[in-house]
């Protein structure tokens, strides 16, 4: 696996557009309690968002990630808060897919305020992840990354979502990062089996219609040359 230009530059993984919003819309809202980040790459993003509080009022932040994103990402992720003057200690990291994770936040009936999407592409990925959405508080806000017409691995499965879960209402959206509030609590499972069902289907379709973009993107470039 080849590293992340993030892995060098210890940048977020998001535009100066996307990052004055993910400013905005936390700090707006107020929060204090618990953060959660899915998928933190670099940790470039989540220096971002600790830097947002000040040293004694920084609400806990835990990050999901495997860890296998490139080579040594635990050790650049310390070393990008270390440079930001922030302390590894500091971060709760849950270092396992997000859906072993799940299932034991679900089990230790954790909660937060915030929480930052941004792992796989894959649908039926995006639809597990979706499943965080019952552990954010009312009035919680939660960000979705890399929400675009190009990424129909992410957009299906948040459309879906928001289409059967009006208790979640759109903030707003800079570029590609999408930010929701939950409004009230829902009447059940906000993901159902049935959804993760229908993000299986999908998969195989996505993935042939990537292949298809991609055949043709080689024979423009081949016609071109």
């Amino acid at each position: 696996m080849g590293t992340r230009p993030s892995a060098t530059t210890l940048e977020p993984e998001m535009t100066d557009t996307e990052l004055s919003a993910l400013k905005s819309w936390v700090q707006e809202a107020g929060l204090g309690g618990p953060h959660l980040e899915i998928g933190t790459a670099a940790g470039g993003t989540l220096c971002f968002l600790m830097g947002l509080y000040s040293d004694g009022l920084r609400p806990p932040f835990s990050v999901v990630d495997t860890m296998a994103y490139f080579p040594d990402q635990q050790g650049i992720v310390n070393r990008n808060l270390a440079d930001n003057g922030l302390r590894a200690d500091e971060v709760d990291f849950r270092t396992k897919s997000s859906d072993a994770a799940f299932a034991e936040a679900e089990q230790a009936n954790d909660r937060f305020d915030f929480i930052l999407v941004d792992a796989s592409h894959k649908i039926r990925y995006v639809m597990d992840d979706l499943r965080w959405m019952r552990l954010l508080n009312v009035g919680g806000i939660a960000c979705f990354h890399d929400y675009a017409p190009r990424f129909k691995g992410v957009r299906w499965p948040i459309d879906r979502f928001l289409r059967r879960n009006p208790h979640f209402t759109r903030v707003g959206q800079a570029d590609s990062l999408l930010c929701l509030r939950k409004e009230r609590a829902g009447d059940g499972s906000e993901v159902s089996l049935g959804d993760r069902l229908w993000a299986r289907v999908c998969s195989p379709i996505l993935q042939w219609d990537l292949s298809l973009q991609k055949r043709r993107a080689r024979k423009a470039e081949t016609t071109t040359s």
